[in-house]
């Protein structure tokens, strides 16, 4: 397989698993849900920019039980999940990572290996955020 068709598989992949974590959240979740999802995942790329992949994953995992957390929850297991499976392109340098949790896994990574992740996650939060925009009718 060549380079090029190496990255349009990866991007194909990304795309498909992104569209199958918006499609459950429309088919399985409440208005209220489906709402914050979709804002949520719009303002994710910016807190990442902004403060940091580790300290972004720290603040959706401190709102898990505050009104509205359980969209930031589906969002932090959408992107653990994606970050384990092997047609993830980092996969190995986050399945290797020491931690329990996302977070610890993240703030255990090498400066290197936390810039790969951070930037495939936002690859993968756009697709997320296309999504979500495209499917999450606002009533």
């Amino acid at each position: 397989m060549s380079d090029r068709e190496s990255i349009k598989t990866t991007a194909n992949d990304r795309a498909k698993f992104a569209y199958e974590c918006v499609k459950k959240v429309c088919e399985n979740q409440d208005e209220e849900f489906r709402k914050n999802y979709k804002s949520y995942s719009k303002k994710l790329m910016a807190m990442i920019k902004i403060n940091g992949f580790g300290a972004t994953l720290a603040f959706m995992k401190g709102s898990f039980q505050k009104k509205g957390g359980k969209a930031y929850k589906e969002l932090y297991n959408n992107i653990d999940t994606w970050l384990k499976l092997r047609s993830c392109p980092v996969s190995s340098f986050y399945n290797n990572a020491e931690g329990r949790d996302m977070v610890e896994k993240v703030l255990s990574l090498e400066s290197d290996s936390y810039r790969v992740i951070t930037k495939e996650v936002m690859e993968f939060i756009n697709w997320i955020r296309r999504f979500a925009e495209g499917m999450i009718m606002d009533d």
